[in-house]
C-alpha cells in the first residue's frame, strides 16, 4: 500500500518527467526518480524557506512536485508560483499538467476548468495560479496554503519587494513559502531575504546547493588531469571527480566569471559578479580557499604570533559599544611581510577597547597604532596619549592658515584618503601582495557596493545588514604600513612564527 501522505514515495511512484536530451538530443518520459537537491531539499524543508541554487540543479521542478503533491492530496489547498518571466511560467504549468495527466484514475482530481495561468479542481476545492512577476497585473487571491516564487533574483526591482510583501503576507504561518534562485548581484530583493535568514533575522530557513549537486555536471575524461591550486582545494574539500573539474574548466572557459554566479560554489562569492561591487571579485575567492579561524581569545584573534624585532602598525576603526550596533576593531599588519596577523573585534566601550588596543600594541613590539579620528576615535587617543604609549601615528596635512604642513594624532579618513585606501586594499588583494586569513574581512570586502550619490557621484557603502569596521581598520592599517620607510622594517629576526 502507497503512503500518499509522504512525498519522497508518492513522487517517484506517480509523477512523469521529461528527460534532457541525450547525446543523440532524444528526451524521454521517465518516472520522477528525486534528484539529491530534490530529495534533501523536500526532506528537510520548513514553512518558510529561501534557496540559493545552481540553475540545472532541479529544485524549481522539485519544489512544484512537492507543492502538486500537497494539491492533489490535500482538499482547501490553494498553490500560487510566481516566475521571473512568462516561458518559466508556461514550463512549469505544463509540469503540472504531467504530473497530473499521468495520475491512476483512483488517484487523480477532477479538473473543471484549466487556462493559461490558472487550474482548478472543484470537488477538492483547490487551485493552482501561476504568473510572471513581469506581468502588469498579478492576481494573488486573498489567502494561499502556498507560494514558490522561482528565480527571484531576476524579478524587476522595481517591484519585486512590494510583490514578495503582498504574496508573503497572505500565506499564513502554517503555510509554507519557498523562495528559490540562482544568485544575481548584491543589493536585490533576493539577496537580501538570504542574507537576512543567514544572520537569522527572519524566520526563513537558508538552503544552499552548489552545482556539484547536479548530477549532470560532468564531462567526459580521456587523460589524466593536472589540477591547479584552486582545482586540488576543491578536491579536496568537495570530493570532486575528474569528470567535474572537466566540467568546471569547460564553463569558466565558456562565460568566464558568471560561472561563480550560474553555478555557484558557496553562497559567499557567488553575489561577486554585480557590476557594482568594488573589490575583485576574483581575488576574493581565491583568499576564500585560504581562510583559517585563527586562535581566538574574546574578542581577540591571533592568526601569527609576534617576531622580536619586527616592525607591526594597527589601524583602528571606533564604535560606540552599543550591543546591537557597529564593531570596533584594532587590526594588526607585519609592515616585512605585509600579513595581516591579528585583530581585536566586538561590541566594546570606547574606554575599556583602548586598554584592549594598548596591551595588543605592545604584545607586537609597540606597534605603531593608527586610529581613525572621528567620534569615539577621539576617546581612544586621548586615553592612548594620557597612558604615554610610545608610538601613535600622526596625520600630516598641509594647513593653509599657516602656510606648513602640520601634524595631528590620528588617521584622517577624507574624501582624499577614502579612494586611495580602497584602490590600495583592491591592488594589495589582485597582486596578492597582502596576506590574510579571515573570513569576516573577506565578507566584509565582498558586501562593499558602489551607491551613488545625490551630487552623482559614488560612495563606498556596505551590503544591507552588513558592517565594514574590519574592513575600514585593515585598510588604515595598510596605508600606515605603505607610509613607512623600507629602512624602518628590520630584517626578520630568527625568532620563529607562532602560527596557528
Amino acid at each position: 500500500m502507497i503512503d500518499i501522505t509522504n512525498p519522497l514515495i508518492y513522487i517517484p511512484e506517480y509523477f512523469k518527467v521529461i528527460t534532457k536530451a541525450d547525446k543523440k538530443g532524444i528526451s524521454q518520459l521517465v518516472p520522477m526518480n528525486l534528484w539529491k537537491a530534490q530529495e534533501y531539499y523536500i526532506g528537510n524543508r520548513t514553512h518558510r524557506d529561501i534557496v540559493v541554487k545552481n540553475r540545472q540543479v532541479g529544485l524549481s521542478t522539485g519544489v512544484e512536485a512537492d507543492n502538486s503533491h500537497k494539491v492533489f492530496t490535500t482538499p482547501y489547498t490553494r498553490m500560487s508560483i510566481i516566475t521571473h518571466d512568462t516561458e518559466t511560467s508556461e514550463f512549469l504549468l505544463q509540469n503540472i499538467h504531467r504530473f497530473h495527466r499521468h495520475l491512476p484514475d483512483n488517484r487523480k482530481p477532477e479538473v473543471d476548468w484549466a487556462s493559461s495561468s490558472r487550474i482548478r479542481f472543484p470537488k477538492m476545492d483547490c487551485y493552482i495560479y501561476i504568473d510572471s512577476a513581469q506581468s502588469a497585473a498579478i492576481g494573488i487571491g486573498h489567502t494561499l496554503n502556498i507560494a514558490h516564487l522561482s528565480e527571484m533574483s531576476r524579478w524587476p526591482e522595481y517591484k519585486a519587494p512590494d510583490l514578495f510583501a503582498g504574496i508573503s503576507q497572505t500565506v499564513p504561518e502554517g503555510g509554507w513559502i519557498t523562495i528559490e534562485s540562482t544568485p544575481k548581484g548584491r543589493g536585490n530583493t533576493f539577496y537580501r531575504i538570504y542574507d537576512a535568514a543567514k544572520k537569522g533575522d527572519i524566520n526563513y530557513k537558508p538552503f544552499f546547493f552548489p552545482w556539484w549537486w547536479d548530477q549532470s555536471c560532468v564531462r567526459d575524461v580521456e587523460e589524466k588531469l593536472f589540477y591547479n591550486t584552486e582545482e586540488k582545494l576543491l578536491v579536496e574539500k568537495e570530493n570532486l571527480s575528474p569528470e567535474q573539474i572537466r566540467f568546471r574548466r569547460e564553463k569558466i572557459a565558456e562565460i568566464g566569471e558568471l560561472f561563480y554566479q550560474e553555478y555557484p560554489e558557496n553562497d559567499v562569492d557567488c553575489w561577486l559578479s554585480s557590476d557594482v561591487s568594488i573589490f575583485d571579485g576574483v581575488a576574493i575567492r581565491r583568499y576564500l580557499l585560504q581562510v583559517n579561524p585563527g586562535r581566538t581569545s574574546g574578542d581577540t584573534t591571533i592568526w601569527k604570533g609576534v617576531i622580536g624585532g619586527e616592525k607591526y602598525v594597527i589601524g583602528v576603526d571606533t564604535a560606540g559599544g552599543n550591543e546591537k550596533g557597529d564593531y570596533s576593531v584594532a587590526a594588526v599588519l607585519r609592515c616585512k611581510t605585509n600579513e595581516y596577523v591579528a585583530r581585536i573585534r566586538g561590541r566594546i566601550a570606547p574606554d575599556l577597547f583602548a586598554q584592549e588596543i594598548m596591551r595588543l600594541g605592545h604584545h607586537y613590539n609597540d606597534a605603531q597604532i593608527a586610529v581613525e579620528k572621528i567620534m569615539h576615535g577621539h576617546t581612544i587617543l586621548r586615553i592612548l596619549m594620557e597612558a604615554g604609549y610610545p608610538d601613535i601615528y600622526e596625520h600630516e596635512d598641509y594647513d593653509m592658515s599657516l602656510g606648513a604642513t602640520s601634524s595631528k594624532p590620528g588617521w584622517n579618513t577624507s574624501a582624499k584618503t577614502k579612494p586611495i585606501m580602497i584602490d590600495d586594499f583592491n591592488s594589495a588583494l589582485r597582486a596578492n601582495d597582502i596576506s590574510l586569513w579571515s573570513e569576516n574581512l573577506l565578507l566584509e570586502a565582498s558586501g562593499a557596493i558602489w551607491q551613488p550619490t545625490p551630487s552623482g557621484k559614488q560612495k563606498l557603502s556596505k551590503s544591507p545588514g552588513g558592517y565594514d569596521d574590519e574592513l575600514d581598520a585593515v585598510m588604515i592599517a595598510l596605508q600606515i604600513r605603505n607610509q613607512i620607510p623600507i629602512f624602518d622594517t628590520p630584517r626578520q629576526s630568527a625568532v620563529s612564527y607562532i602560527s596557528i
